[in-house]
């Protein structure tokens, strides 16, 4: 989501709502394997071990990573928690319970009742890709919680942003790629730049499961493309209008919507294990129908 306030966002289905994506990312199939790495360079990566991350204690102020906010406060900045519980690998990884996310009228009221509830953490790079760099932000994530067919009630999302300039000469970011998991069992590749996502691509997936989920960001190309355990999602061109050539930050949401009698968001957690940001050799997207 796009609101240029202190950060950014992300949903189902082909709804238009611009501006929040700045919210929460703000501070976001077919057959191929991920992007030859052989030549990969890393800006940044982590398993949120020990150290630097101390388990039991909020992810925010660990390590440079920071909370995004909205004029009404900060998006849940004690939801997400370094965990020993079901790392995907090693002995920690990032907890975010649905159970702490915090509502916020604000958020409510920008996305017409989508979003009730969101927790957005970033980390900034300012990664100068010259306008020749691919860039693959990328993850494990997993979604525990009841299946929602065709609800897009609760979701794990994460992605980058870019910029004209680096965040010490300040300037507004855009969504560069956002890939989510949902409840309803997809997984979903958006810009990241919008209030209410406009979904570009899916796949389904298990809920209760680690997925494998990676945002390229082709600077040369100005495409982005989504990948899914180790298949392509497919690729598609940048936010129109946007010509920066910086990667400013990537982050990770979580999602909620109001509350109803029978779904509640303290019954979901999502869960993220080996976070990277780090320049790659793109391969052709080929996409498996």
């Amino acid at each position: 989501m796009n609101i240029n306030i202190k950060t950014n966002l992300t949903g189902t289905d082909k709804h238009k709502c611009r501006s929040l994506a700045a919210l929460a990312l703000a501070g976001v199939l077919g057959s191929l394997g991920m992007a030859n790495t052989a030549q990969a360079a890393p800006i940044y990566q982590t398993g949120f071990e020990n150290p630097p991350f101390v388990a039991n204690l909020t992810l925010p102020s660990q390590d440079g990573w920071v909370v995004g906010g909205t004029p009404e406060g900060l998006l849940s900045p004690t939801a997400a928690v370094i965990s020993t519980n079901r790392p995907r690998q090693g002995q920690q990884s990032v907890l975010v319970s649905g159970a702490n996310l915090i509502h916020q009228d604000f958020v409510n009221s920008v996305t017409g009742g989508y979003y009730d509830a969101i927790g957005s953490y970033r980390k900034t790079v300012d990664y100068d890709t010259r306008g020749t760099k691919t860039v693959r932000v990328s993850a494990h994530v997993r979604v525990d919680g009841r299946l929602t067919s065709g609800n897009n009630f609760f979701s794990a999302s994460f992605g980058s942003r870019g910029a004209d300039i680096a965040s010490t000469n300040g300037g507004d970011t855009t969504g560069n790629g956002e890939i989510t998991i949902s409840s309803d069992g997809h997984v979903y590749g958006a810009t990241g730049n919008d209030n209410v996502p406009v979904f570009l691509a899916s796949k389904r997936i298990e809920l209760g499961e680690w997925h494998n989920l990676a945002v390229e960001t082709n600077f040369a190309t100005r495409k982005m493309t989504f990948f899914v355990d180790d298949d392509c999602l497919g690729s598609f061109p940048f936010v129109s209008g946007f010509t920066g050539n910086f990667v400013r930050r990537g982050g990770m949401v979580v999602y909620a919507a109001p509350d109803t009698a029978t779904l509640h968001k303290a019954n979901y957690r999502a869960r993220y294990d080996q976070y990277s940001i780090k320049t790659v050799t793109p391969e052709k997207c080929r996409v498996h129908r």
